[in-house]
């Protein structure tokens, strides 16, 4: 599957404004929007902060495990996804975090289903 980043705020916007589905989490959340647009494409985009995640590596590999997590995962295609951080994960460096990620992206993905199945 292909990941490619939200190009515009706007993007950005539609997915904070009315998301299909939300997971919250002790360290993130996402939200989720189908995208009749792009049948083909998952776009993601993050939200972190150098409040909330102090170092730049810690960043940059915050958005790399979500990214390669998504691309990996069996979830429907066509859809945004926005990242807000609230905190550095504990497990971040550890694939624990990614097998918690995996499993979010499940309960978003049956959540989304369940949304759409009845349109």
């Amino acid at each position: 599957m292909t990941v490619v980043p939200l190009p515009s705020r706007s993007d950005f916007d539609a997915v904070f404004e009315n998301p299909d589905a939300k997971l919250g989490h002790q360290d993130f959340l996402v939200l989720a929007r189908k995208n009749t647009g792009n049948g083909d494409l998952c776009r993601i985009g993050f939200v972190t902060s150098k409040k909330k995640i102090k170092r730049a590596v810690d960043r940059n590999r915050f958005r790399r495990v979500f990214r390669e997590t998504l691309r990996t995962s069996e979830s429907l295609l066509g859809i945004d996804y926005v990242v807000v951080a609230r905190r550095l994960p504990s497990a971040l460096h550890s694939s624990l975090f990614a097998s918690d990620l995996k499993r979010c992206f499940e309960k978003l993905a049956k959540t989304l289903e369940k949304k759409h199945a009845g349109s």
